[in-house]
């Protein structure tokens, strides 16, 4: 096991009562003894990034204090993921889902596996997924170039907040 560390899981939704799953997600991956969550983010609502034509998301972030490794902390949210109904692989890329977990970022981890890669390969491009993290650890910073995510121009790009700061 790895010493304990930060890591941001990113949530979507753009299906159902999309905030309910999103607080239904924060939850199951509460409940798990070795997930705790630390920190939540805002509530951003943002239209899809490509596939077909689809409702707006609405995404957030989870911050956890885990000593899990990375893999294993992807296995709890893909499981997570079912429990609230969704299945794997996607019928359609980038369509419509209930739910939708991201390992974001791991304090000072990079991991680069077939089907595992930390920092998440779009996050500096994905304003809905940066913004949230950034509210959860703002003083994160890509660990294979030390750039602090909030000095990137995304970080500051227009996004819809439903939720008072």
């Amino acid at each position: 096991m790895t010493s304990r560390r930060r890591v941001v899981i990113g949530l979507g939704s753009n299906l159902g009562d999309r905030l309910a799953t999103l607080r239904a997600a924060i939850d199951a991956l509460a409940a798990d003894p070795e997930l705790e969550v630390i920190g939540e983010s805002s509530r951003y609502e943002s239209p899809p990034a490509g596939g077909p034509p689809q409702s707006d998301y609405v995404n957030a972030a989870a911050l956890l204090a885990t000593s899990l490794p990375a893999r294993q902390i992807l296995e709890r949210t893909l499981a997570v993921e079912r429990s609230l109904g969704r299945t794997r692989p996607d019928p359609v890329r980038w369509g419509p889902r209930t739910i939708d977990l991201d390992l974001l970022w791991i304090e000072g981890e990079v991991v680069a596996e077939p089907d595992l890669v930390v920092p998440h390969p779009r996050l500096c491009g994905r304003v809905f997924a940066l913004r949230p993290l950034l509210d959860v650890a703002p003083d994160a910073r890509d660990p294979r170039t030390a750039v602090a995510y909030a000095s990137l121009p995304e970080a500051s790009a227009p996004i819809h907040r439903l939720d008072p700061g």
